[in-house]
């Protein structure tokens, strides 16, 4: 059984080899691997890829020789397109790739980090437009050529060469832990995060739990396709870019209490008010106070100052004409009650200052005065004097 360099050198191979017919491909890629898992033995410990160049080439090379000795032609793409066609195909879908794995996370990311902004779902748009638009037109690059046709460029071995460099760093055994154990968890974590923040963007608390579920069960989907399909890589490869911005994102903000803003900040998307309770202030069972209006005992209206039991006053903010038009000019905060608020014209509006009138009377009706308590005198003893 290949594992680890050997397992990704005899995937190159099939790479190589995916132009034969599925039976006669399987038959070679059988003898490959069992010449692969001798050649592995002779080391005494799992090689590198860089050893298994050193003895058996590059995979290309090595495909090229089995090519050569069992009579099969030379690779070539689609019918009439020559090597350097084939090349430019390479090229042209490895760069709309990075396009996809680049600009389009960039605008997400912004909305992710912006998401209390008015402009958070355009960036959140703009950057899933550009991400499958962009990994749309690399498939489209590919005319028709196997998606490992990018490995041929300069660019795509050199990356190549890099991420098998970094992959060789990682201890045999975690790395099976990571393909076994790891890579599910990743696909519904991918899909969680991913459709989750998409459907945030648009304030819908209950769509983004139920859009979570769903993308995990799409990712898990788009995993599977993927090990199928190499082209799916373009979408996949972007989308796990997005999510490895979204998912620390995600954690942090859990762990601060912010939740991304996903309740606290919810913005209704047809009109109405959005409630967003204030960092300062007076509640009653969980609402907030936003005027206090004294009565006494025989429920008529008084003015009062109010303060705390160490004596610092209990402001709210003003909501009168002079701070609406003249914000700050008299003060912001006021602890005397009630508090004047603006009188509303015929159509509920204030259009300007000049027609802006104010009012401090209660806009419910006064309550039942109180019954007076009366009491009974208690009579006081009598002292007769003494002689």
């Amino acid at each position: 059984m290949n594992t680890g360099a050997a397992a990704i050198y005899l995937a190159q191979v099939r790479s190589e080899l995916s132009d034969l017919p599925p039976g006669e491909l399987e038959d070679v890629l059988q003898d490959v691997g069992g010449h692969l898992s001798e050649v592995s033995a002779e080391f005494g410990t799992e090689p590198t890829i860089g050893q298994l160049q050193d003895r058996l080439g590059t995979p290309r090379q090595y495909a090229e020789e089995l090519r050569t000795a069992a009579g099969y032609p030379p690779r070539t793409g689609p019918v009439g397109q020559s090597h350097k066609e084939r090349l430019d195909a390479g090229w042209n879908a490895l760069r709309w790739g990075l396009i996809a794995a680049t600009v389009g996370p960039f605008f997400i990311a912004v909305a992710i980090f912006a998401w209390s902004r008015r402009e958070t779902s355009f960036f959140g748009l703009l950057g899933f437009g550009i991400l499958f638009a962009a990994a749309f037109f690399g498939v489209v690059a590919l005319r028709g050529n196997d998606p490992k046709v990018v490995l041929d460029t300069p660019q795509g071995t050199r990356g190549a060469t890099t991420v098998r460099g970094w992959i060789d760093q990682i201890p045999p055994n975690i790395r099976h832990e990571l393909r076994t154990i790891g890579q599910p968890i990743w696909w519904v974590a991918r899909g969680m995060i991913g459709a989750g923040g998409f459907f945030a963007l648009f304030g819908a608390p209950a769509v983004t739990v139920v859009g979570a579920f769903a993308g995990a069960a799409v990712s898990i989907w788009m995993g599977r396709r993927t090990q199928q399909d190499g082209r799916w890589l373009w979408y996949v490869v972007p989308l796990n870019v997005v999510a490895a911005i979204a998912v620390p994102a995600f954690l942090a903000a859990a762990y601060m209490g912010t939740s991304f803003g996903f309740l606290n900040n919810y913005q209704p998307r047809h009109g109405g008010s959005a409630y967003s309770p204030p960092d300062n202030g007076l509640r009653l069972n969980g609402s907030p106070v936003t005027n206090v209006y004294p009565f006494d005992a025989q429920g008529k209206q008084v003015d009062v100052r109010l303060y705390d039991q160490d004596g610092n006053p209990i402001d709210l903010e003003r909501q009168d004409c002079a701070e609406t038009y003249q914000p700050g000019q008299h003060g912001t905060t006021s602890n005397q009650f009630p508090q004047a608020v603006i009188v509303p014209d015929e159509n509920g509006v204030v259009t300007n200052a000049r027609n802006c009138k104010d009012t401090t009377k209660a806009p419910f009706a006064p309550p039942t005065a109180s019954p007076t308590p009366t009491h009974t005198p208690t009579p006081k003893p009598t002292v007769k004097p003494t002689r």
